[in-house]
Formats: C-alpha cells, structure tokens, sequence
C-alpha cells in the first residue's frame, strides 16, 4: 500500500489541512511530534498515511501520528473516563 502525495493547491490538500488542525487541537503530542506530522502534511500527504507503510494488527495503514511513535519506539495509550455528576 502506498501513500498519495498530493498537489498543495489541490482541494483534497486543503482537506489535509483542516484534518491536520483537527488533529493538533484534539491529540495530545510532543513538540517534535507536532513538527514531524505538520511537515509530512504541508509537504502534500495525508496524516492518514504514513511514509513507513506500516499497517495495525488488522492490516490498516496507520495513521502518520500512529506510524511515526511506533517506528521511534514507542506508543501512547490514551483513556478516557466519564465522570457522572
């Protein structure tokens, strides 16, 4: 499987960049981390592929987030709670 680099003046860029903010706002990342996945999506890819090709367990690409803390060693696993008042 490989990724689609897309034209930064195309519509679908314009689309990767609102999907890019989306994730900045809602995905606790570190600095280099946010620095890797803006550069990978200003430079016209999707932050739904991965440079890697790396798949999950159920053979999905993963997306850039995902592959680039697996390929540096590390995964982060997030919990959520609901806490009724």
């Amino acid at each position: 499987m490989y990724y689609t680099r897309r034209h930064p003046a195309s519509e679908d860029h314009a689309i990767d960049l609102e999907h890019l903010h989306a994730i900045e706002e809602y995905t606790p990342m570190t600095s280099y981390e946010r620095r890797s996945l803006r550069q990978w999506v200003y430079n016209g890819n999707c932050p739904d592929d991965n440079p890697w090709h790396y798949t999950d367990s159920d053979g999905y690409i993963m997306s850039y987030l995902d592959a680039y803390r697996y390929h540096h060693g590390y995964s982060v696993k997030v919990s959520y709670s609901i806490i009724e008042s």
